[in-house]
């Protein structure tokens, strides 16, 4: 009866079409990618390593030994998580073997993973620290430039407080007040380009209008709001410290 079902899997799959292979192969790519965390930040770096080559000239052979680093790092990564699952469906409890099995295969991806990072760091470094400057000199002299990246700065780092106390959504509600942290911020940028104390003041009060509306409207705590307004304060603050050095 197992052999016949076997065959019927098999004789299924030879009828696929090469569009309908494509796509069962693009399905457990998606897969993997939306249900385990180290595949999503395997996908996170490879976009920044992606961006990075784009802007860096970087050579043929350079491209190449990243391209096939981001690779292997992907092709462990779904095979870790294919032993995974196999060992899952065999056994749910606690066995030796299963977990030797699964230590090993993770180890394949550390190494991979270990490999990517020491090519990247070949590939990179020299580029990143010439780059590093240029775009520091930037900031420096173009102040629209430093508050984008502030704003976006502030953005990420509520998002990922968030998702670490698992409050609320990245735009709605949790801990820490994005909208208090962008207010507080604004009010920092405001006070370091004018000496003017009426600006300075109706800024406050926009501040503190924004954030009554977040408590009023429930969506936020007193304690979330303060903590996201001496963050905003905190990060404008040393951003702008570190540019004007």
């Amino acid at each position: 009866m197992e052999n016949k079902t076997e065959g019927n899997r098999n004789q299924k799959w030879k009828n696929f079409g090469v569009t309908e292979k494509f796509n069962v192969a693009f399905e457990g790519i998606f897969e993997t990618i939306r249900t385990e965390n180290h595949m999503k930040f395997h996908c996170f770096c490879t976009i920044i390593v992606c961006i990075l080559s784009l802007f860096m000239d970087i050579g043929k052979y350079e491209a190449l030994a990243v391209i096939i680093s981001i690779s292997l790092t992907w092709v462990a990564e779904l095979f870790n998580t294919a032993i995974e699952r196999c060992v899952d469906m065999i056994t749910s409890e606690y066995h030796p073997l299963a977990k030797k099995a699964k230590d090993i295969a993770a180890g394949g991806v550390l190494i991979t993973a270990l490999n990517a990072l020491f090519v990247g760091y070949i590939v990179f470094e020299k580029k990143i620290v010439i780059n590093l400057r240029q775009v520091f000199m930037l900031f420096k002299h173009s102040y629209q430039h430093t508050v984008f990246t502030i704003f976006v700065l502030i953005i990420i780092i509520v998002i990922c407080i968030k998702s670490t106390f698992k409050k609320g959504t990245p735009l709605r509600g949790g801990f820490p007040s994005g909208h208090s942290a962008l207010a507080a911020s604004i009010v920092t940028l405001i006070t370091s380009i004018t000496d003017n104390p009426k600006v300075f003041v109706l800024s406050v009060i926009l501040a503190i209008l924004v954030v009554h509306s977040r408590i009023e409207g429930k969506i936020h705590t007193f304690f979330e709001t303060i903590v996201g307004c001496f963050l905003g304060w905190a990060i404008t603050y040393l951003i702008l410290v570190l540019v004007h050095m």
